[in-house]
């Protein structure tokens, strides 16, 4: 898997939110930081297919041309 489509994004979305009872806060600041480039979490994520599922993480620094960012 090399992207998340729309859907799928949803999907993890809501499993994360889920494992987090449901909420989660998310400042403004944090918000705007993770929007803008060049603070490193904004840089993308690299998806990664497990024998079980899939793994996300965030893609950074020598991540970038890693297959499977996004």
């Amino acid at each position: 898997m090399r992207y998340l489509s729309d859907v799928n994004l949803r999907a993890v979305l809501s499993i994360l939110v889920a494992r987090e009872g449901g909420t989660v806060d998310i400042s403004n600041a944090d918000l705007y930081a993770a929007m803008l480039p060049g603070d490193r979490r904004g840089e993308g994520f690299a998806i990664e297919e497990t024998g079980t599922g899939i793994r996300i993480s965030l893609a950074v620094g020598t991540d970038a041309d890693t297959p499977g960012r996004q």
